[in-house]
Formats: C-alpha cells, sequence, structure tokens
C-alpha cells in the first residue's frame, strides 16, 4: 500500500510530464480512428452505389445504420454477466422479457442479445462506478459519507441504462413523427396511382428510407409480417405498437377501417395527412408561443445584470466615493 502511495504520489509531482504522453496518446488515438473511419465510411459508400447498380439487396443493408450499442450478435459473456439479475427482474417470466423487449424495440435495438446486454449494462455501470470511486478514495481517509455516496453511485449505475433507453426512445419517435407526413403523401400517390396496400408498403417503405430510416424500417417490416401469414389487423397493430407513436396508430386505425368498411383509401390517407400536417403547424407555433416566456429567465439572470452594471455601475462608483464620505462626517 505504501508502494502504490509513493508511485501515486511521484506521479503527482510530475504531472505535467506524463500529461503530454497522455494527451499525444489521445491526439494520435483519435487520428487514427478518423482515417479507418474515413476509409471505411468511403467503402460503405462505394458498395451502396455497387449494389444499386447490380440492384442486389443485401441482408445487412437494414443494419449497417443501426445504433451499435446493444445491438451485437448474441454474446454469451453479456448472458453470463446479466444472469444474475435475470431473477430480479423475472426476465424468465414471458411477460417482462416481452416488455423489456419492446422497450428496447421502440428504442431501436431489435436483436435477440439487446435484452442481455441491457441487463448486463445494469450491472457493469455500478460496478464501474464504485470502482472509480474507490481507486480516488482510496489515497484519503474514508469518511462517513463513504455508504452515501456509494449508494448514490450504484443507483446512478443502475439507471443510466434506462435513461439512455428512453432518450433513444424519445429521439426515434420524434424521427417518425416528422417523416410520417411524408409517407402519408407517397401512399396517396401510391395508392392513386394503382398500387395495392401491400406493394404501397414495400414502395414506401424503399422510398422513405432515406428521409426517415427508423420509419422506413417499420414499414418493411409490416409488409413482411403480412407476407409471413399475418393477417394485416394484428400486422397494423404490431407496427402501432413498436413504434408507440399516436400519430402511428391513427394511421393503423384509419387503413383498418378502410380495409374494413371498404372505403375510398387516397381520400382517408389525404386528410389524415392533412391532419398531421395542421398538428404539426400547430406546435410549432406552440413552441414559438412558449419561446417569449422562455426567454424571462435568461433575460433576468444573465442579461439584465449585465445591463445594470453598464448603467448603474458608474454611478454607484461615485456615490461610492463621494457621498458616503460626506455622511460619514469625513470632510
Amino acid at each position: 500500500m505504501q508502494g502504490l502511495k509513493n508511485s501515486f504520489f511521484v506521479l503527482f509531482d510530475n504531472l505535467d510530464y506524463f500529461g503530454i504522453y497522455v494527451l499525444i496518446f489521445i491526439a494520435v488515438s483519435a487520428l487514427c480512428y478518423t482515417i479507418i473511419s474515413l476509409v471505411n465510411r468511403s467503402r460503405k459508400e462505394t458498395r451502396k452505389r455497387l449494389s444499386k447498380l447490380i440492384d442486389e439487396k443485401s441482408s445487412d443493408k437494414a443494419t449497417t445504420d443501426r445504433p451499435k450499442l446493444m445491438h451485437e450478435s448474441a454474446n454469451s459473456l453479456a448472458i453470463k454477466i446479466s444472469k444474475p439479475l435475470h431473477r430480479i427482474s423475472s426476465i424468465e417470466k414471458p411477460s417482462t422479457r416481452q416488455k423489456i423487449q419492446l422497450k428496447l424495440v421502440r428504442a431501436g435495438y431489435r436483436s435477440n442479445s439487446a435484452i442481455y446486454n441491457y441487463l448486463a449494462a445494469k450491472i457493469i455501470l455500478p460496478l464501474f462506478f464504485v470502482g472509480i470511486y474507490m481507486v480516488t478514495r482510496i489515497f484519503y481517509n474514508v469518511a462517513s459519507e463513504l455508504l452515501l455516496s456509494l449508494a448514490l453511485l450504484i443507483l446512478m449505475g443502475y439507471l443510466t441504462p434506462s435513461v439512455w433507453v428512453w432518450l433513444m426512445t424519445k429521439a426515434r419517435q420524434e424521427r417518425i413523427f416528422k417523416g410520417l407526413p411524408d409517407a402519408l403523401d407517397l401512399m396517396v400517390v401510391c395508392v392513386e396511382s394503382g398500387l395495392g396496400l401491400d406493394m404501397t408498403f414495400k414502395r414506401v417503405g424503399d422510398e422513405v428510407r432515406e428521409l426517415c430510416k427508423d420509419l422506413g424500417d417499420e414499414f418493411t417490416l409490416t409488409n413482411l409480417e403480412v407476407k409471413a401469414g399475418k393477417q394485416r389487423d394484428e400486422a397494423f397493430r404490431n407496427m402501432a405498437t413498436r413504434t408507440g407513436v399516436p400519430e402511428v396508430n391513427n394511421l393503423m386505425t384509419v387503413l383498418v377501417q378502410t380495409s374494413r368498411f371498404g372505403t375510398s383509401l387516397a381520400k382517408a390517407l389525404r386528410i389524415h395527412a392533412d391532419a398531421m400536417r395542421v398538428k404539426r403547424r400547430q406546435m410549432a407555433e406552440e413552441i414559438a408561443a412558449k419561446a417569449t416566456v422562455k426567454l424571462i429567465f435568461p433575460l433576468i439572470f444573465c442579461i439584465f445584470p449585465a445591463i445594470f452594471v453598464v448603467l448603474i455601475g458608474p454611478g454607484a462608483i461615485k456615490i461610492v466615493r463621494n457621498l458616503f464620505p460626506v455622511l460619514s462626517g469625513g470632510g
């Protein structure tokens, strides 16, 4: 322990010397990563152009741009690490497992190993945070707030994966909401040109993928479910459940009702697209109206103090220099 403390103090005495080497290492690593990423990006672009020219449907085309975190292939290490949480989270129950998988699917993680990586992260992150904290505290006396700090770090590490999944879900739902009106317009064009509903979903999924990959994947997956033998109503409900977006749920309800009652599909889609555009415009107007209220806080706490200092500062200095001595009887 004494040798470790001595090495630690030697490191702090020569912090500038070692810091230069650390910065050089970080700079070289960042440069190598940039070069490798540029080379890989150029290769990906070349493969995409070649696949379009020869009209190949690559099996991994739909997964190249997806987030890699919690989306890798089945990993036995993650399964072994997450085993202690299986009983705690009741993951063996089908209902609980489906609930966690639905939450991950809404965030964009579809692989079977995502649930194990998610649970493994809930174990590794608390241990990682606690380990870093204990390393920093080993050179100081153990304080009374150590247990409270460890509890907070464990809680933070356990909740970090859930917060990350929640943020990814919100971002994905926002992308789907923004790309849905354009997809509806394309659906209207496809239906009016004579395409059936299945081919419309396939065409929209292929065309919208460049604009909104998440929405394009959902349309393609729904079309594949129908081709696999599922009923359209069930496939539409699955799409609404996977996205968790109310507007997609409303669209699926419109499609189910039009196919059930035999009404005009193009007219229903056009009305729904107009309603979505009106809603999106109203949301933009609402955000613009809230901006004036939100500007009050930076004005009061940031801009007004600076203005007061500029306007009142010189007068206050003169008052302090001239008036205060007179009032105190100093002549």
